[in-house]
This record gives structure tokens, C-alpha cells and sequence, in this order.
């Protein structure tokens, strides 16, 4: 039990050496001890500027305007008059186009609908 109890002791001396202490007081405190370092909370970070959404752009209507006729149709009107855009696409057209309609599909006969360019 002696040995063990010299193999311990000779063990504390030397880590106490290592750390910089005195083996003939290990629990005096080094002569130099450095200030702790002060914490500082860190700052709230600025907000972030959330993006400007691009102005949505309303497609470009001519002065051209077309006159619902009896069995007409959004569909029927952009095959008519889509030009080289297509068919499909220029119905999605129309109805920007055409804010007044409340269901597209739904025309009455005489109303007027501004026609985008093809």
C-alpha cells in the first residue's frame, strides 16, 4: 500500500510541476494569474432588409378591342387572335387583360374585352 500510495504522490508532483506550481504547497496559486477575459454580449444584429418585390407588369393591351358575339369563348377568341404566341398562353392573357371579367367562363353577349398583343 505504500508504493501505491508513493507511485500517487509522485504522480500529483509531477502534474502539479507541469502546471506550474510548487510540489512543497500544491495548493498555493501560481504568482502570476491572468485576469479572466470579460464577456461582452454580443450586439443585436442589424435587420435584415427584406427585397423589394418587382412591380408586377400588366401585359401590354392595344387600343384593340373585341365585341362578344352569341356561342363565343375565351378560347375560341384566343385562337383567333393569338398570333405567334400560343393559344393556351394567350388566354392567361385575355383574362389579365380583362379584370372586369368576374368568371372567365362565363361572356355575355355584347361586352367588350381589351385584346394583348399577339
Amino acid at each position: 500500500m505504500r508504493v501505491r500510495a508513493a507511485v500517487v504522490a509522485l504522480a500529483l508532483v509531477s502534474i502539479v510541476g507541469a502546471c506550474g506550481g510548487s510540489a512543497a504547497s500544491p495548493s498555493a496559486a501560481p504568482a502570476s494569474v491572468a485576469p479572466a477575459a470579460s464577456f461582452v454580449a454580443p450586439t443585436a444584429a442589424p435587420p435584415l432588409e427584406t427585397p423589394t418585390p418587382a412591380p408586377s407588369v400588366a401585359p401590354a393591351t392595344s387600343a384593340k378591342t373585341y365585341t362578344v358575339k352569341k356561342g363565343d369563348t375565351l378560347w375560341g377568341i384566343a385562337e383567333k387572335f393569338h398570333g405567334s404566341v400560343p393559344v393556351a398562353e394567350y388566354v392567361k392573357q385575355l383574362i389579365a387583360a380583362n379584370p372586369q371579367l368576374k368568371d372567365p367562363n362565363v361572356l355575355k353577349i355584347g361586352e367588350k374585352l381589351n385584346l394583348p398583343k399577339a
